[in-house]
């Protein structure tokens, strides 16, 4: 089979080389990059690591501080998540399941759970602030994004 050097399964095999050759480098080519970040993060965060980056506030700019703020207003916006969004969820899911199975309002749940389930907020948050917030330069981006979800 090897020998029939005009035949389709030559090439096959030859089409197979090249495109995983370049399937490798390409594979190198990223992992090079990825390196390269890694390596600048680790050689330049580790030594301004230190207490006083997490428990010190964070300052104005061109100046040293911490991320305090932004470790704690993470931290609370996780349990007023948690807090508000626990209840909901329950709450909806066993009406969907128990009573309103083939009412209007299922189906608008189901349809608003979808819409929340498949796009990735993340996604939604900076299709926003492109759209709205870069050209207004004023953090009211939220009140749109609600309204774009819904």
């Amino acid at each position: 089979m090897y020998r029939n050097k005009n035949g389709r399964f030559y090439r096959r095999k030859c089409v197979n080389k090249v495109m995983l050759s370049g399937s490798f480098f390409a594979v190198g080519f990223g992992l090079f990059w990825l390196g390269w970040i890694l390596f600048t993060l680790i050689h330049k965060g580790i030594p301004e690591l230190s207490l006083s980056l997490f428990t010190l506030p964070t300052p104005a700019p061109n100046e040293t501080g911490g991320l305090s703020n932004a470790i704690m207003g993470s931290f609370m916006m996780l349990v007023f998540a948690t807090l508000i969004g626990t209840p909901v969820g329950i709450l909806a899911g066993t009406y969907l399941a128990e009573y309103g199975r083939y009412s209007k309002l299922a189906k608008v749940t189901r349809f608003l759970n979808d819409i929340l389930l498949s796009a990735p907020s993340i996604i939604i948050g900076l299709f926003i602030y492109a759209i709205y917030v870069s050209h207004v330069k004023h953090y009211s981006g939220g009140r749109v994004l609600l309204r774009s979800l819904f």
